[in-house]
C-alpha cells in the first residue's frame, strides 16, 4: 500500500509539474510523458487513459526504486538516486522522438527538474518510512 500511494502521489506531482512547465515555457513535456500512440493498439486512447497508464508505470517504478533503495550508506543512496535520474534523462530522447515532439533544451530541463522532483518525493518517503 505504501508503494501504491507514494507512486501515485509522485506520478501526479510529476504530471502536474510538467503540465505547469509546459504552460509557463510553451514546451511539450507533458504529452511526451503520457503519449502512447506509438504502441500498436493504443493509437486512439483518450488522454485520461494515457494518464492512468502513466500512473501505473509510476507505481511500478516506485516499487523498484524503493525496493532496491540502499539503506545503510549515504554515498550509496546518492549514487543510486543519480543513476535513476540518469535513466530518466536518457528516456527523454526516445520518448520525444516516438511522440514526434520537438526536442528543445528548455523541454529537457523541465523534464529533468520534474523527474528530480519525482525521485526526491520517493526518496523522502523511503527515508521517513524506515
Amino acid at each position: 500500500m505504501f508503494v501504491l500511494v507514494n507512486g501515485l502521489i509522485a506520478g501526479l506531482g510529476l504530471a502536474a509539474f510538467l503540465a505547469l512547465g509546459d504552460g509557463l515555457f510553451d514546451t511539450s513535456t507533458f504529452p511526451v510523458l503520457i503519449d502512447v500512440s506509438y504502441v500498436p493498439g493504443m493509437e486512439n486512447l483518450p488522454s485520461i487513459a494515457e494518464l492512468l497508464l502513466h500512473l501505473l508505470i509510476s507505481v511500478i517504478i516506485a516499487f523498484f526504486l524503493m525496493y532496491f533503495y540502499p539503506r545503510e550508506d549515504r554515498g550509496k543512496r546518492t549514487r543510486y538516486l543519480l543513476y535513476w535520474m540518469l535513466g530518466f534523462a536518457v528516456a527523454f530522447l526516445p520518448f520525444s522522438l516516438l511522440s514526434k515532439v520537438p526536442i528543445t533544451w528548455t523541454a529537457f530541463c523541465i523534464w529533468i527538474c520534474g523527474h528530480l522532483l519525482y525521485t526526491v518525493m520517493l526518496a523522502v518517503q523511503v527515508a521517513r518510512n524506515r
